[in-house]
């Protein structure tokens, strides 16, 4: 594995080992978030290459952790958390 900086959007993670001619390096984190992106979008299952690249281009240009579908909000973990 190389010591290569992920070349997404201000990300700083430089232990990238995954290249994807014309995109850059991307590091495993910004590779499970692009899965994140990808479901918020509404793609599920099998996608044509190229639009899977084009997706990935535009996911690129992101700010890091932007499409973190986990994170909750206090008033969404207190409802969801809490039951009287």
């Amino acid at each position: 594995m190389g010591v290569m900086e992920c070349s997404r959007n201000n990300c700083t993670n430089i232990m990238c080992d995954t290249y994807i001619d014309d995109i850059g390096y991307l590091c495993r984190d910004c590779q499970n978030e692009f899965k994140d992106y990808l479901k918020l979008h509404g793609f599920e299952g099998i996608i044509p290459e190229g639009r899977l690249r084009t997706e990935l281009k535009e996911f690129m240009k992101s700010e890091k952790d932007s499409y973190l579908v986990n994170e909750l909000g206090i008033d969404e973990f207190f409802r969801i958390h809490t039951r009287e």
